[in-house]
Formats: structure tokens, sequence, C-alpha cells
């Protein structure tokens, strides 16, 4: 591809970025709590105007992001090949410890995210790019054609767009004018992997929106009507917070001023201590006073508040963690109420593990350069282990009832969650039975012991 050629193909992805940036931009915000409630909230005057804030959206986003990428990622290799286990875990030890489940919490919020692999300082290493920043552009085949950067740098308004492809990292301004020779990667591929959430991204070329399966899409107008409802019982509830007196044939005295003259005003009612009114009437009629409230429809108010709530937990596949549960039951039981939610997770993790495939892919590729070691990456299975609640009795008989000349100990090993490398946990098993078999006798192989049954 020649550079006229690259510069135009830019210039279209970035036209078609910045059309889905705003809706992005939207997500984001609603993550944060910045809804279209409180944005268009109308403050009357004399009124409490109390804007609560709830957010279901984050709340959900990471919870999801718990269940399906809480418990670390294990890496098996079908060959048997510890070398290749052990490489990727001394590489992936220098990560921050929660780098997946962060890139986990932008693919769910967004439903599509990116990762860039790069080598600095002799090291490997990846970084996460949201739809704010980021635009891949795929083939009729669905794979990476050129991956498009769009960042700010520090104490720099200007906006900058590196350009990568399957060999070089292109530098342009936001004029798409090259402000520096490209530079060569060296990972053979174009180093970003991409996860999409049901294998499509947000798109409204059709006039509606399709491709999107985010929590935003899918409780927004829910949302908004939550925190309506919410605000609206707070303020009224708020604006009575002091009840009217309303008091009956009272005769009230004259106001007089400093002089003592009369000042064509009545005193109001003196309520002592908050507690006693003296009334002094006149005539027949009996001088009274009660107490004037406002009867709100609590109940219509709550129970049409749960509803909304009750929608978005069975929308999104989630259950209330408030919900009272009953004490007995089993995990197989817990599990059971969870299984539309682990539907999800399954999902989640098949995105996820498409952007892995570019990680271990270029990771393989940079142990070839630095150290010779040539891995194959379909060679390489992985595992996630929903955080979900765990029957470790039904897994351990499990474990128990199969053959090993059926599935392998390493294997077994892979079904529990607190296991996260199966090769090195063999390791130490075979350590600590080195240990314990040392300053031991083998009496067979020991000359000049006289066996008793002779």
């Amino acid at each position: 591809m020649n550079e006229n050629s690259l510069i135009g193909l830019v210039r279209l992805c970035y036209n078609v970025y910045s059309k889905k940036l705003q809706y992005y931009d939207k997500i984001n915000a609603y993550y944060y709590g910045n809804t279209d409630s409180l944005a268009n909230f109308k403050p009357m005057v004399g009124r409490s105007n109390l804007k609560p804030r709830t957010n279901f959206v984050q709340k959900l986003v990471d919870e999801e992001a718990s269940y399906s990428f809480g418990n670390k990622i294990t890496y098996t290799s079908k060959d048997n090949n510890r070398d290749v286990i052990n490489d990727i875990d001394y590489v992936l030890s220098g990560y921050k410890a929660d780098y997946d489940i962060n890139l986990g919490i932008e693919l769910i919020k967004y439903g599509v995210c990116y990762e860039i692999n790069y080598r600095k300082n002799g090291k490997f290493k990846s970084k996460i790019v949201t739809p704010l920043n980021g635009f891949m552009f795929l083939d009729e085949d669905d794979d990476p054609v050129c991956f498009l950067h769009i960042y700010k740098k520090k104490f720099d308004t200007k906006e900058y767009i590196d350009v990568y492809t399957n060999s070089n990292i292109y530098h342009f301004d936001s004029g798409f004018k090259e402000i520096s020779k490209p530079t060569l990667h060296f990972f053979g591929i174009v180093p970003v992997g991409i996860g999409m959430i049901g294998g499509n991204s947000y798109n409204d070329g059709r006039g509606y929106i399709e491709g999107d399966k985010t929590i935003y899409r899918t409780i927004k107008t829910l949302q908004d009507a939550f925190e309506t409802n919410l605000g609206d019982s707070a303020s009224e509830v708020s604006d009575i917070r002091n009840a009217i007196l309303k008091v009956f044939n009272i005769a009230l005295e004259d106001e007089l001023d400093e002089k003592g003259n009369p000042t064509g005003k009545k005193k109001e009612p003196i309520l002592r201590n908050n507690i006693i009114m003296y009334l002094n009437g006149e005539g027949e009629s009996k001088p009274d006073a009660e107490w004037l409230i406002k009867n709100i429809n609590d109940s219509f108010i709550r129970n049409t508040r749960n509803d909304i709530k009750d929608l978005m937990y069975v929308l999104t596949s989630h259950i209330d963690s408030n919900e009272k549960l009953q004490s007995n039951l089993s995990g197989v039981a817990l599990r059971s109420r969870l299984q539309s939610l682990e539907s999800k997770c399954s999902n989640n993790a098949k995105a996820f593990e498409n952007i892995l495939r570019i990680r271990l892919q270029c990771m393989f590729n940079y142990l070839a350069m630095t150290q010779g070691k040539k891995y194959d990456v379909n060679l390489i299975e992985i595992k996630f282990t929903p955080n979900v609640p765990i029957d470790e009795d039904r897994i351990a008989d499990r474990i128990a009832k199969i053959p090993h000349d059926v599935v392998s100990n390493e294997t077994k090993r892979s079904w529990l969650a607190s296991v996260s490398n199966p090769v090195s946990e063999q390791l130490k098993i075979d350590e600590e039975n080195k240990k314990s078999m040392e300053g031991f006798v083998d009496l067979d192989k020991e000359e000049g012991v006289i066996d008793e049954a002779e």
C-alpha cells in the first residue's frame, strides 16, 4: 500500500470513527453516572430539586466483568509443552495485577475493545484502547487491515494518529500529515487485538441501532426512569418535611411596634417548646388546631420504582445481590439462578479470547526474535473460570471418579478455579515429593539386607 492510498484509507476510517465517537462517549458518560435524566432536569423555584444518582450501568458492568474475568485466566498446552506455559506466565507476570479485569470492564462497557501489543525497553507490553480513541478496519474476511490510535500527548492539546499495519506504525497529526518516519514493529501482523461481544459493534447505517448488546443500550431508558422517579419522590418528601399547622377560631393579638403602637398586623399563633400551642378563642366556637399533612401514595411510587429495578436485572440477566436468599442453597442451586448470566459470561469470554490470541501471537513473535523460541499459538488452550459460586465438593467428586487414563491430572487441575497454572502446579508437586523422599531408604536396593522370608 503506497502512501497516498494509505492516507485515503486513514481519512475514511477516521470519518467512521468520528461518527461513532458521540455514541461511545454517551456510554462512557452513563458509566460514570452522567445520565440524561440528570442533565435534562429542570429545577423548580421553591422546591428541593433533589437529583440522586443511581448508577446501575456502572454497577452491572463491573459486576459482569467480575463474573466473567474475576478469576485468573488459565493457559494450557495441547502438546504438553511446559516451557511455553512457563514463558507465558513469566511475560504476563510483568503486567499490572488488575490489567485483565480492566480490559474486561472496557470490553463489556462498550461491547468492543482493542489491545495494542508493543515492545518497550526490551520488554513485551500491552495497552488497552477503547472506541473513544481507537478504530480497527477489517477486510471482508474480518481480518485486520489497519488500526487507528487517536490520542493526545500530556500537556499538549493537539490530536495525533498512529496507524498500525502488519509491518509499520505510521505517525500523523490531525490533518493527516505525516509528522515522522514510519516505525517498524517486527510482529508480522497488525499488533492489535480486537474483541467484539456478539461479533458485531455499534452501527446505525440502517436508521436504527444494531450490533450493540451493551448494558447501556439495554437499560438506558430504565436508568433514566428510575432516577426521575426517585428524584421526584425524594423532593416531594423533602418539601413536606415540616407539616403545616392549621388553626380554627383563634383571636389573634395585634402586633405592636417598638413604641407599643399597633402596626395593623396580627401576631401568629405561638408554638412553645415545639410541643404546646396556647389558644385564646372568642365566641361560641371552640378554638382548635390540627396538622395539615400531604397524602402521598408511597406504595404506588415504591412499586413502580421496584418494577423498573427488576426489569433492569431481568434484561441484563443479573440477579439482585441484596435479594434475600435461602441460607441452605447449594452451589448447584445458586449457579442455576445464574445460568443466564453464565451464558453472557461465556460470550464475553469468547470476545476476550480473540484479544488474547493476538496477544499470544505477538508475544510468541517477540520470544522468537529475542530468545529464538518458536511456539504455535494454535496449540495453546485458553480457559476462563466464571467467578460464580462453585460447588467444590462436586468438582472434587468428579475428579475422583474419572480414571487417569481418561483425563490427565493437568486437565483435572485446570477445573479448579484456585489453580491458575496447572503446569507449575505439577512442578510444585514434584518438588514436594522429592523433598519428602529425601532420607528415605529403599530396602530392596540396599545390599546386605536379610530377607526374613528366606
